[in-house]
């Protein structure tokens, strides 16, 4: 399978954006909250058989033990309605999950489980069953000031990416395309996704301590794309 694709950021670089608290907050003197699952979400507010699937994640956050990321594509703007959470890179994202899968297409809803499993719909049980695995990576974060310092000890082959997203609930109230006139409900949406220099077992990066920001790291299998460990901090 071919390998994900991703931005390599140097290790002082800052992600600048600005995101609500959700159940996953942590106060610089508390550890880093691991879940047990991820379901990243790739969703448009132009197509019209999103809206299920983002009321499905929005249910499923409301379990602490998992992390839900909602990730805006842009492919759909065509038909009216540009998306407000868009960004072509987590379009980028999403081919490179299907190149890792050997999928055909890229497609929305996407619903993918630990970065191992995707399907445009799953029931709970589903979720429930796609665990990350339990011997994990031993990661954690330590946060001091601005800086993070993350600490795992991995495979050779892997991939650690940060995800900036904003935690909660976000209403997009749509005027045109295919959801017009729809109020749509969104979960955790992701705002920017980056790739660290990783030397297999420490990076310290820039990572701005934010009222409404948090920063989820997940830990990939290089050629899988199978996520090995996760955590999050705000």
């Amino acid at each position: 399978m071919k390998r994900m694709k991703h931005l390599i950021i140097p290790l002082a670089s800052l992600l600048t954006a600005s995101f609500a608290p959700s159940a996953f907050a942590a106060d610089t003197e508390s550890p880093d909250m691991h879940p047990t699952h991820v379901v990243e979400l790739f969703t448009s507010q132009g197509c019209s058989s999103c809206p299920p699937a983002n009321e499905f994640v929005t249910k499923l956050a409301k379990d602490p033990a998992t992390l839900v990321l909602s990730y805006g594509v842009t492919y759909w703007d065509y038909l009216g309605w540009e998306d407000t959470f868009g960004d072509p890179e987590f379009t980028q994202r999403q081919r490179d999950y299907r190149d890792a899968f050997g999928a055909s297409n890229i497609y929305t809803p996407q619903i993918v489980l630990g970065g191992s499993a995707h399907s445009p719909r799953y029931s709970k049980r589903d979720v429930a069953d796609m665990a990350l695995p339990e011997a994990g990576v031993e990661l954690s974060l330590t946060r001091s000031g601005d800086s993070v310092t993350i600490l795992a000890n991995t495979p050779k082959d892997v991939i650690i990416d940060i995800v900036c997203f904003t935690p909660g609930e976000q209403i997009v109230d749509v005027k045109r395309g295919e959801n017009g006139g729809r109020m749509l409900k969104l979960t955790n949406v992701v705002t920017d996704v980056q790739t660290i220099d990783w030397n297999g077992q420490s990076a310290t990066i820039g990572l701005p301590k934010k009222s409404e920001t948090q920063y989820a790291v997940l830990v990939h299998d290089k050629i899988s794309a199978k996520i090995l460990d996760a955590a999050v901090i705000d």
